[in-house]
């Protein structure tokens, strides 16, 4: 019997998507994936992060004993889900299942395994992209929209880390696109009942991985109220309740379900439970929920927060397009509702632009306190990625009608090509990452802007501290947690014979992260050290980012 050849590539090529979209929405999917992993080393670890490792390998644990011995993992299920069960367990629960795949099942790093669920929701993210793109724009707006998204230095940064923005905002864009095909499936007289089972599972999914994913089946429903209000106000009672989309009674149901299924720790008294999660967040001050609570207190004028740091962070080109893309879709809306333009599809416009501009108004009251850079907002940028893209590919078949792909292609590199080159100038720091109209790193600091935000940079400084730290030092790293710290150590990042020092009276090396709202911090670091001259820092366009301060002999 001959061996077994080489696998002929008809076959390999069989298993491949039989349509360009999808063909196109995979190489963008593998695209990401290899290009987060390959950059993800020199990214820190955050604040959330570290807690978030911590929780991940908790749940993973349990799932492990859960298929082993069923009944005794649902008794103990509070002692693994008791880490960080302010936030739902979806993208946590990913994480831990990659690190116990690939860390230790493959020895990679620990931080490389429970990021790798992390880059799975990116890939995803640029296939969804990719998906409704193409179906908005044709095979340019498929190609585009991925990358008006990823090549901003803060969505590239927010496709590494092992948190809960990006996975949020993959399934929000995802439920609304199942949304909208089961619409769509409906007008066109075929059963939405594939997709509206799909946007039910999915906003499952979106509430099993953050809180914010409860505001998305209301703005769904003020969507669908708005746009087929005739359907709704006229008629018999019976025709009036057909009309109702598949997909809100598919998400009513299933939704719940899958949040219960994916939380052992609601199982035991889900009703008491669900109320504690849910009162933490409408109560809790840094929350959106309590947010809109305050409406009844305080006139509701959106503040321009949200609006100026992202116009102030999106690279320029790539931020006309996306805001050309807004304006290009509100015309059309208003056009389609005039009945002034044929072929407008008013329910597509109206859902793009709600959830284009539904999350920066929930986080512009005046009461928002102003923290954690554009992660809040995120689940918008995608929208207006999609947006921007089609604008492209609409400008260049009126500017070239006789050659739009290649009208097209140069748009497209005029608005990408300088995002690229910012995504790669700023790498690892995307939480500095500032863009043109902010004069980059150094004129936002002369702006007043944040440098940055949650403690990740401090990598950048550790292989200094390993080298010049006395042994057995203490450290105090301020805005990095100890979780933080013992994960650096466990991957052999930093020496393990450095201690954790609580402030600047007990420690011998301060670790500085620059922050508007912890200057006293570096006071109190030179108060005690008796030096207000760093030994080491790091820097973006000669911006200081983080500096490390010594005490005498404790820096060799």
């Amino acid at each position: 019997m001959s061996g077994a050849g080489p696998i002929p590539m008809p076959r390999l090529l069989a298993l491949l998507p039989s349509s360009g979209r999808h063909r196109a929405g995979l190489l963008w999917a593998l695209a990401v994936l290899v290009v987060a992993a390959w950059t993800s080393p020199a990214v820190g670890i955050s604040r959330d992060e570290s807690v978030y490792f911590s929780a991940a390998e908790s749940y993973a644990t349990w799932w492990g004993r859960f298929l082993r011995s069923p009944a005794a993992a649902v008794a103990e299920a509070d002692r693994f889900f008791g880490a960080n069960r302010e936030h739902p367990p979806l993208g946590k629960t990913v994480f831990g299942l990659t690190h116990v795949l690939l860390s230790q099942g493959l020895g990679l790093p620990h931080r490389a395994g429970f990021r790798a669920g992390a880059f799975l929701f990116a890939a995803a993210l640029a296939w969804l992209l990719c998906l409704w793109g193409w179906d908005l724009a044709g095979r340019g707006g498929g190609l585009l929209a991925p990358a008006l998204f990823f090549l901003v230095p803060r969505h590239f940064y927010h496709a590494h880390p092992a948190v809960l923005d990006l996975p949020l905002t993959t399934l929000w864009l995802a439920t609304s696109y199942a949304f909208w095909r089961s619409l769509l499936a409906r007008r066109e007289g075929r059963s939405p009942l594939r997709a509206a089972v799909a946007a039910g599972l999915l906003l499952g999914a979106a509430v099993a991985t953050k809180h914010t994913a409860w505001f998305l089946p209301p703005l769904l429903l003020v969507h669908w109220l708005a746009t087929h209000w005739r359907q709704v106000a006229r008629g018999p009672l019976r025709d009036r309740l057909l009309a109702v989309p598949a997909a809100f009674p598919a998400m009513l149901v299933l939704a719940p379900l899958v949040l219960l299924a994916l939380w052992p720790w609601l199982w035991r008294e889900p009703f008491p439970r669900l109320r504690e999660y849910l009162g933490f967040h409408l109560h809790h001050e840094n929350y959106p929920w309590h947010y809109l609570g305050s409406l009844l207190r305080e006139p509701p004028f959106p503040v321009a927060y949200p609006f100026v740091v992202t116009a102030l962070t999106v690279p320029a080109a790539s931020l006309a397009a996306m805001a050309g893309g807004f304006l290009h879709s509100a015309a059309r809306l208003v056009q389609g509702l005039w009945r002034r333009a044929e072929g407008v599809d008013v329910p597509l416009e109206a859902l793009l632009l709600l959830n284009a501009l539904f999350p920066f108004a929930l986080i512009a009251w005046p009461t928002v306190p102003i923290f954690g850079g554009v992660k809040h907002w995120l689940p918008a940028m995608p929208f207006l990625a999609l947006l921007g893209a089609r604008a492209i590919v609409t400008a260049a078949r009126l500017l070239a009608p006789s050659a739009p792909a290649l009208a097209g292609a140069a748009l497209g590199a005029a608005a990408l090509v300088p995002a690229a080159w910012q995504v790669g100038h700023s790498h690892p720091f995307g939480t500095a990452a500032y863009n043109e109209l902010a004069g980059g790193a150094a004129g936002a600091a002369s702006l007043g802007m944040q440098r940055q935000f949650w403690g990740d940079n401090m990598v950048a400084v550790l292989p200094a501290v390993n080298e010049h730290a006395a042994p057995g030092a203490r450290v105090w790293f301020q805005e990095a947690t100890w979780l933080a710290v013992q994960a650096y150590q466990r991957d052999g990042v930093l020496r393990a014979d450095l201690r954790w020092a609580n402030d600047a009276e007990d420690a011998d090396v301060s670790v500085w992260h620059y922050h508007h709202e912890f200057r006293d911090k570096e006071y109190r670091t030179w108060t005690a050290f008796g030096t207000a001259r760093p030994v080491a820092g790091v820097y973006l366009d000669e911006v200081p980012l983080v500096q490390v301060y010594a005490r005498p002999g404790a820096w060799r």
